[in-house]
């Protein structure tokens, strides 16, 4: 009866083309989207595992540290406190004041029961090779800095002694 074929229509060429176009638009927009999607998920993924990774290294160094300072604390009476002198936290000197000494190493003093500059200043050669030997560290370096100088006019300044 009726016989038709829209393959005939004068503009069916045209519409395949505007229905080809409007696809193929239509899926990079989906792609599009969906890729931005997909990074900022990756993104996220990407930075906690960045912040757990941190926070490891963190406890693991945390860790590390606590392990040294505890070796160093379990030597600390091979020091001659009678002639270095007794101290404590509370009275503690801010040993990094003296050239050389950072952080780290004002812990390991700390950890010595070394807490004063006059501690530090009554300190002789025998005991600053006993130190250095204790925080494994460098006797040389200690006398080339003159650590034991150094906390005696850091003391002198402190308390006017």
């Amino acid at each position: 009866m009726f016989e038709m074929n829209p393959h005939q229509l004068p503009d069916a060429v045209l519409q395949h083309w505007i229905m080809l176009l409007v696809c193929g638009t239509l899926g990079f927009i989906i792609g599009y989207i969906g890729r931005k999607v997909t990074i900022r998920q990756l993104e996220s993924q990407i930075n906690a595992t960045e912040s757990q990774v941190e926070e490891c290294l963190k406890s693991s160094q945390a860790q590390q540290e606590d392990i040294v300072l505890q070796r160093i604390s379990s030597r600390a009476n091979e020091l001659n406190f009678t002639r270095i002198g007794h101290s404590s936290l509370a009275k503690a000197d801010d040993l990094k004041e003296i050239n050389g000494i950072g952080p780290f190493f004002e812990k390991k003093l700390h950890s010595l029961r070394i807490y004063t500059f006059q501690q530090l200043a009554n300190c002789t050669t025998e005991d600053i090779n006993q130190i250095a030997n204790i925080i494994e560290f460098f006797p040389d370096r200690i006398e080339r800095e003159d650590w034991i100088g150094q906390a005696k006019k850091l003391h002198r300044k402190k308390y006017g002694v």
